[in-house]
C-alpha cells in the first residue's frame, strides 16, 4: 500500500523497490549529474555555493537499477537534464527545452537553457522562465545552486497530471516537487538521502501544508 503525502529520509533506490507496478502517475525529478558543480566552474559559483548544505552534487549519477525502477513505477516521467543520462534512458519523442532567457548567447557564463527528458509521445516542447545562476523570476528562497523554481514545477505538474494524481521525487533535493504537488492539488511521494536537504524539504512542507 502507498502512503500518500510522505517524504522520506532514504536512498530512493530501496524506496522505489517497494512500490507497486505503475502505480505512480508522474516521476518529476532532478537526479544529480556527477559533475562536482559545488566547486565552482563560472569563476564565481565555488565561494556563493559554500552557502549550501554539504555534498550536494559530489554524488555519482544514479545507476541503471535506479532508472528502471522508475520506469517500472510510473506511468510517465520528467527528468531534468536528461541529456546527461541519454545512456540510460530510452529514445524520446517530446523533450522539453526550457529556455532560461540569457541575455547575450555565448557570453553569458550560465546556461541559456536545459533539455527536460519526458516520455510523452508528443512533440517537442519549449517552456519559459527566466533563471540565469542567482538571478530569476522564482519567488522561492534559495535552498540550493541548482534549485528549480516551484512556479516552473507547478507548470508542468499542471501540463502533464490531473487534481488528485500521485507525483513521486525520487531525488527530492529540497523538496520543491513536493511543495509544487501541494500547491496544485495533487498526491506526492519523495526520496532524499541527505539529511539537511530533508530537513528542509519538512520545514517547506510544513509552512506550504499550513497555509494550503
Amino acid at each position: 500500500m502507498i502512503e500518500l503525502d510522505t517524504i522520506y529520509n532514504q536512498d530512493c533506490l530501496e524506496g522505489l523497490k517497494a512500490l507497486p507496478d505503475k502505480s505512480i502517475d508522474l516521476i518529476l525529478t532532478d537526479p544529480p549529474y556527477g559533475k562536482k558543480a559545488d566547486k565552482g566552474t563560472n569563476g564565481f559559483g565555488a565561494a556563493k555555493n559554500r552557502r549550501y548544505a554539504g555534498g550536494w552534487d559530489k554524488e555519482a549519477p544514479p545507476p541503471q537499477q535506479v532508472f528502471n525502477e522508475m520506469f517500472r513505477v510510473a506511468k510517465n516521467l520528467i527528468i531534468f537534464g536528461g541529456n546527461y543520462f541519454g545512456n540510460m534512458l530510452p529514445t524520446s519523442n517530446c523533450w522539453i527545452f526550457w529556455d532560461k532567457k540569457g541575455d547575450i548567447a555565448f557570453q553569458n557564463p550560465f546556461a541559456d537553457g536545459e533539455l527536460i527528458y519526458t516520455t510523452f509521445k508528443k512533440p517537442v516542447k519549449k517552456i519559459v522562465f527566466r533563471q540565469q545562476g542567482f538571478i530569476t523570476d522564482s519567488k522561492d528562497k534559495r535552498y540550493h545552486p541548482t534549485q528549480k523554481p516551484t512556479e516552473l514545477v507547478q507548470m508542468l505538474i499542471e501540463q502533464f497530471t490531473e487534481p488528485g494524481q500521485i507525483v513521486c521525487d525520487p531525488f527530492l533535493g529540497n523538496g520543491t516537487t513536493a511543495v509544487a504537488a501541494v500547491k496544485t492539488g495533487r498526491h506526492y511521494i519523495g526520496y532524499e538521502i541527505n539529511p539537511d536537504y530533508f530537513q528542509i524539504c519538512c520545514d517547506r512542507l510544513d509552512d506550504v501544508e499550513e497555509s494550503a
